[in-house]
């Protein structure tokens, strides 16, 4: 029995193998491991070849302060005017900056990914150039950094959807420990399916939408974005890698968006379009 479990690319990067890690209270046996991994590959139709023994180690978890270690794993950094930093952060916050704190969380969204980088960014030459949205949505809101950079930046209305509850509850709790207020002049988080989502509808059209997802899931909203986006107004789209971010730009091109900015950090994209 794992007491808990974590899968991550090699290093990090999408092309490579699948790392899967276990803490388990007791040495597990190698043959259990294997059985228990072609048994789950089998049940879901998943391609698994033949697993070696040599590609499994077995190792005593170190015995060190982790919460030392996390902290030391997430220090404060910069994205332009944004400082953010994790609760272990006890100094001032740096003059003339703008305080995102962004714990470690359940939902996706710490703020160190290309993808949120490229977003912040895209807000902030949106705001160097004179954007005021009057009314924004973060679709796919994660922790609830993007919806909160957002607020910080136009003190404007925002909704924050995602379709997964606890994404909800750790927004709500980055707004309060951020001093932006919940409710309808402020920030609203729902859960709900996307752009079916109640409130999605009820409070269009907006002036900015945020959408920083996966590719995949960012073109099929495509034609539900435009819809509830306001004439002139701005759509900033991520969650793509750099070579995927050409077929993300005409599928919105092909709704009638144009490109405005690409944002290509390491292996990831983001992109400015907008509503003629």
């Amino acid at each position: 029995m794992a007491l808990s479990s974590s899968a991550i690319r090699e290093d990090n990067k999408h092309n490579t193998p699948w790392v899967i890690e276990w803490i388990t209270q007791d040495a597990p046996e190698i043959d259990n491991i294997i059985s228990r991994i072609s048994l789950q590959a089998a049940a879901y139709d998943l391609p698994l070849n033949n697993i070696e023994k040599d590609q499994i180690t077995i190792e005593k978890t170190p015995d060190i302060n982790w919460l030392e270690k996390t902290y030391k794993d997430f220090p404060p950094f910069s994205i332009g005017p944004f400082f953010i930093y994790g609760r272990h952060y006890e100094k001032d916050l740096p003059e003339g900056q703008i305080g995102l704190q962004v714990n470690a969380a359940t939902a996706f969204g710490s703020g160190e990914h290309e993808t949120t980088k490229g977003c912040l960014q895209a807000m902030l030459d949106l705001k160097g150039k004179g954007a005021c949205p009057w009314n924004i949505l973060d679709m796919g809101t994660g922790s609830g950094i993007l919806a909160i950079a957002a607020w910080k930046l136009w003190k404007s209305p925002i909704l924050a959807v995602d379709n997964d509850p606890e994404s909800i509850i750790v927004t709500k709790r980055h707004a309060e420990i951020n001093g932006v207020a919940l409710g309808k002049t402020s920030l609203l988080a729902e859960c709900g399916d996307g752009f079916n989502a109640p409130l999605v509808d009820k409070q269009k059209p907006y002036e900015l939408i945020l959408a920083n997802i996966l590719a995949g899931p960012v073109i099929e909203m495509s034609s539900d974005l435009v819809r509830v986006l306001d004439d002139n107004g701005y759509a900033v789209i991520s969650g793509m890698l750099v070579e995927q971010a050409e077929l993300v730009a005409s599928a919105y091109e092909g709704e009638g968006l144009k490109l405005i900015k690409r944002y290509d950090i390491g292996e990831w994209s983001t992109l400015i379009m907008q509503k003629p």
